[in-house]
């Protein structure tokens, strides 16, 4: 394992490189990783997501009203949306997870990757192609989008969109706290009949990874729970497909249906 590389970091959270951890695919998990003050404003100022089309069904993105006024008008929210729209941002993620990349056999060459602001809107998040491409390949943005997951909410086993270079999640809430019964996000492995990883919502909990071929994950339903499941969700992304995709495995979307199956049966 190489060891961790210092990068320079931009104040409001910890982009500094982290040892990865291998198992079930790479990936890189950081508690308290805002700052504590700053983390505390964030969850106190955290929106009420209106119901909207996306994952949870209550979202707010850059370029909705509400989330330009947060920006507006919350100190925090700005500077973590400045933190991760930014060059900065896309070095932390190439030199945490280039050999990622290149051993996964990434579709573009990131060697001269940079960022550029670009707002991916509401039709093309849900789509698997943008309707326009704007951008070259290595040129990078970010989306930095606001859920609220409510009772029921769950995702499959899936892979996020062929365009995407890196998924992050930030809780802005935690399990206990909220009585949470469900809402875990698990992590599988390529191997048949290993167990899959589940990481739990805990406050200021940080979990990274690139979308990669193998880096399936899902979200158990929310069965209960006393207040919404809430966090931060950013993703780095190219305007084209930087990954060969194959069709999700049947025993791998069968295993996915069988363990919910079983947990809602028990819960």
């Amino acid at each position: 394992m190489k060891p961790a590389i210092q990068l320079e970091q931009e104040g409001i959270c910890d982009l500094s490189q982290h040892r990865l951890t291998e198992s079930p695919f790479p990936h890189v998990q950081i508690n308290n990783f805002i700052a504590s003050r700053q983390y505390a404003q964030l969850r106190k100022s955290f929106p009420t997501c209106p119901p909207r089309v996306g994952p949870t069904g209550y979202s707010l993105y850059w370029g909705d009203e509400a989330y330009e006024q947060l920006l507006n008008t919350q100190p925090e929210w700005r500077d973590l949306f400045n933190a991760f729209h930014s060059q900065n941002f896309v070095d932390w993620c190439r030199q945490q997870f280039l050999e990622v990349w290149e051993r996964d056999a990434c579709l573009i060459d990131l060697s001269d990757a940079r960022y550029v602001p670009y707002c991916e809107d509401r039709i093309d998040k849900e789509r698997g192609a943008l309707r326009r491409v704007e951008h070259e390949p290595e040129e990078l943005w970010v989306r930095m989008d606001i859920h609220q997951a409510q009772p029921g909410y769950d995702r499959p086993v899936h892979l996020d969109h062929a365009r995407r270079l890196v998924s992050m999640l930030i809780y802005v809430c935690d399990q206990t706290e909220n009585e949470m019964v469900g809402g875990e996000l698990f992590l599988y492995s390529n191997k048949k009949g290993s167990s899959p990883v589940k990481v739990s919502p805990q406050h200021n909990r940080m979990i990274a990874f690139p979308c990669s071929p193998g880096s399936y994950h899902s979200v158990s339903k929310i069965m209960a729970q006393r207040s919404p499941r809430n966090y931060i969700q950013v993703h780095l992304s190219s305007s084209v497909d930087v990954w060969p995709r194959e069709p999700i495995p049947v025993w791998r979307r069968m295993l996915g249906k069988v363990k919910q199956t079983f947990k809602d049966a028990v819960g």
